[in-house]
């Protein structure tokens, strides 16, 4: 009796082990697309996308009353699309206007918004520096 209490212990856990290493790597699953590619196709509204490519329009930034799930709009240069953060986490400091961002969550067609539950955001200005030739020259320069 005692081994079939262990037995079916056993099988529960790991019954639950792989759901949960099967439900996790469906939720990290995404597809990558260009704003281009996603207005282009007709897709599943569960399907998960990462859609990176796109700026934040100027003045495009609408908080909410507790300042943490912005609505905005980004766009490529030639095509537009309304996101909805829905996420739970603090937003970076380079969310701003014309911040390159990455986005992950789903496309609700119907609504003609994505909604993004994370945001990735860099400020191109502030990563804009020195070629990496000229780094290169700089380190052999300073230890020579």
């Amino acid at each position: 009796m005692q081994r079939h209490k262990f037995t079916l212990g056993s099988v529960v856990i790991a019954a639950g082990l792989i759901y949960l290493f099967v439900a996790g790597v469906q939720e990290s699953t995404a597809t990558h697309m260009t704003l281009q590619t996603l207005l282009g196709e007709s897709l599943d509204a569960d399907r998960r996308i990462q859609l990176g490519g796109g700026t934040v329009v100027p003045g495009s930034i609408e908080w909410d009353a507790y300042r943490s799930r912005p609505e905005f709009t980004i766009t490529d240069g030639e095509h537009t699309l309304k996101v909805r953060y829905v996420g739970h986490a603090v937003l970076p400091d380079t969310f701003k206007d014309e911040a390159l961002v990455v986005l992950e969550g789903q496309y609700r067609p119907t609504d003609q918004v994505f909604a993004a539950d994370v945001v990735f955001a860099k400020c191109p200005s502030k990563y804009e520096g020195q070629s990496y030739e000229g780094h290169v020259e700089a380190m052999n320069n300073r230890s020579g």
